[in-house]
């Protein structure tokens, strides 16, 4: 019987729950969650809240009506200042028949920091009929941290944007993420302009893509941190030289999730190195070059006194005579080419005075014109309130006539020359720009010329003595240029792009004073036969014995020393009377100057006569010489070495010797 009665119940229908528990249940439901539920009858009047909807709204038993509300429970909208329209409240909303999905309302009648967020949810319900309910959830905790959160990239936004160095962030696809205010600067771009772009599509050059690529990929795969440099190309196509140094950002699995790269415009610093790397190169061939001269000195001037005394000996018509003035003459193109080594070393003295460069070039142009010829024009471009330079005339005059000439020689097809004064100031922007730049006041001599330009790899070896890219010539003209600029204190820059001319820039510091300078005398002729006895103290045997030969044959009586020691043994045992000292200013174990003094105090009334392949004012700047002490450059002639030592002898004036 029991059977029967279980398979019916089976069978049948469930049995239903009871309406009362139903209700139990839903209530404890409502009670139990965290969200705030409001139900309202058609005319807005308060029916339901749930404990939540009490917490989060200070709901009162009192009945409110709906227009009330925002005033009385403090309703903002999405601002959190503003008040809500009561007809904009979203169970107003929802009581018209819309359904309201996730608007975010701000309770409380404090600052945002003491209220509440709430996201709501509203829609019209059936039953009662025209009611409409309401949910709320609390996201204040959530709106508070995702403000923190924002704060926090701010914050880290402003110190990035603060710091002077490039900081660009790529995601694994290499795409801008994020570009600072620096990246802005320097490129010309937005950050809204590059976000999402790969970096070697917008800013690299063709040519170095690849490499940068590479490192990418390698960071990509977690090596790292690393160092390269590459350029950017900024918006007005300028490249800059950028240092880079590279990280990455791994995620919580150890993969790879940004690349941040943080870089230094290094294109000023890598230009001033090549400038003191030039400085140096040149100031190492400027020493090569003094020291080549002074042993070059020797044998110039044993060249052209052998081949003066040949020609003395000759009769006026032998043809002999013709071959040895072509000697002399080789000798004499030889002394300027060693003179203009010592200008580009900057030993060679400069006769200064104030110049004016407007009329010196007003002077030159006649010859220029003859020179270029007529299938190049000469325009000169001068400015009437130029001022002076303190310089050497001579030496202005060649620095123009080189620079002429090597714009000459870039024009075989013919062109135009621009000689251009102005005066400027130069700033601190441009001596920090350029090593050894003097700020202030300057005259600027410029030399433009429309040919053919020259390549980045001759524009770095323009000043090098003998580089040249012509068939003939020496490659000094040039170096020449530099070496009497730098040597007047002053600067000389080019500019030059293949196919668009070049042009050099001469930059001399500006001079107000009046001043000047007197003029040194000639040198006088030797006239007569000598008489009296002169030591001669010279290390190096070919030219000792050729002055020893002009001094006899002028009439002295002379005595040789090859080196100091000599001398000295030679001036204890000469019975007679020595006159005069002629020595080498350089020679091994003891100096000239060192001899002279030993031997004066021998001879008390001994003369000294210096002799030197270096100039008299680079001796007595390096303290090798007094101001006053007689001196003889190499090379000199035979008329010169007598007129000198006629005057060392003859002079009456001062303690013999003096040095």
């Amino acid at each position: 019987m029991g059977e029967p009665r279980r398979a019916q119940t089976e069978q049948g229908s469930q049995p239903q729950p009871d309406p009362s528990l139903q209700e139990l249940l839903l209530g404890c439901v409502l009670d139990a969650i965290n969200d705030g539920i409001l139900v309202v009858d058609a005319s807005g009047a308060l029916i339901f809240s749930n404990p939540a909807a009490r917490r989060i709204l200070p709901i009162t038993e009192a009945a409110i009506p709906l227009d009330h509300w925002p005033a009385v429970y403090g309703l903002h909208g999405s601002d959190g200042v503003t008040l809500l329209e009561p007809d904009q409240l979203p169970v107003a909303r929802a009581l018209r028949g819309e359904a309201v999905e996730g608007a975010e309302i701000f309770v409380g009648h404090g600052d945002l920091a003491e209220g509440r967020w709430i996201s709501v949810r509203a829609m019209p319900i059936a039953e009662p009929k025209g009611a409409a309910v309401m949910i709320l959830h609390d996201v204040t905790e959530a709106r508070r941290a995702q403000e923190t959160l924002r704060q926090e990239r701010d914050w880290a936004s402003t110190i990035i944007d603060t710091v002077g160095s490039l900081v660009v962030v790529l995601d694994r696809e290499g795409r801008i993420v994020n570009f600072n205010r620096a990246c802005e600067l320097l490129t010309g771009y937005c950050f809204e302009e590059v976000i999402g772009r790969r970096v070697w599509e917008l800013f690299l050059l063709p040519e170095e893509a690849t490499e940068v690529r590479a490192v990418f990929e390698r960071l990509r795969e977690g090596l790292f941190p690393s160092q390269h440099e590459n350029h950017w190309v900024t918006r007005t196509g300028e490249r800059r030289l950028i240092m880079w140094s590279n990280t990455a950002l791994v995620d919580r699995t150890g993969q790879v999730e940004y690349v941040i790269g943080t870089g230094i415009d290094v294109t000023e610093r890598r230009l001033l190195e090549q400038q003191l790397r030039q400085a140096q190169k040149m100031e190492a061939l400027g020493r090569l070059a003094g020291g080549m001269v002074h042993d070059f000195n020797n044998l110039l001037t044993i060249i052209s006194g052998y081949a003066q005394m040949l020609a003395d000996g000759l009769a006026p018509g032998d043809p002999l005579r013709d071959q040895t003035g072509e000697i002399l003459k080789a000798a004499g193109t030889a002394a300027e080419l060693t003179r203009r080594l010592l200008t580009f070393s900057r030993k060679q003295p400069s006769q200064t005075r104030l110049v004016d460069l407007n009329a010196l070039i007003e002077g030159m142009e006649k010859m220029l014109r003859r020179l270029l010829g007529e299938d190049i024009e000469l325009v000169t471009v001068l400015s009437p309130e130029l001022g002076k330079v303190r310089a050497d005339p001579v030496h202005m005059e060649q620095v123009l006539m080189n620079l002429v000439v090597n714009s000459r020689e870039a024009m075989p097809k013919g062109g135009r020359i621009v000689v251009e004064t102005a005066r400027v100031n130069l700033d601190d922007d441009y001596a920090r720009a350029h090593l050894d730049a003097r700020v202030g006041p300057h005259v600027m001599l410029a030399v433009s010329d429309t040919g053919h330009g020259m390549q980045p790899e001759v524009l770095r070896q323009v000043f090098d003595p003998f580089f040249t890219t012509k068939e003939k010539g020496t490659g000094l003209g040039l170096s020449t240029v530099y070496g009497i600029v730098r040597q007047h204190g002053g600067r000389v820059t080019v500019y030059s792009e293949p196919g668009l001319g070049t042009t050099f820039k001469v930059y001399l510091p500006a001079v107000e004073e009046a001043a000047e300078l007197a003029e040194e005398p000639g040198v006088p002729e030797a006239v007569g036969e000598g008489a009296g006895t002169i030591l001669v103290a010279e290390d190096q045997p070919e030219l000792r014995r050729m002055i020893v030969e002009m001094l006899n044959r002028a009439g002295y009586s002379v005595l040789s020393a090859s080196n100091a020691d000599e001398a000295v043994r030679l001036c204890r045992e000469y019975p007679g009377a020595v006159d005069l000292l002629l020595t080498d200013v350089v020679m091994p174990r003891m100096s000239g100057q060192e001899l002279a003094a030993r031997l004066i105090g021998l001879r008390p009334g001994l003369r000294v006569l210096y002799m030197s392949g270096y100039t008299d004012k680079a001796i007595v700047k390096n303290g090798i010489l007094k101001q006053e002490a007689p001196f003889l450059e190499k090379p000199f002639t035979k008329q010169a070495l007598l007129a000198k030592v006629r005057e060392v002898l003859g002079h009456a004036a001062g303690p013999p010797g003096a040095a």
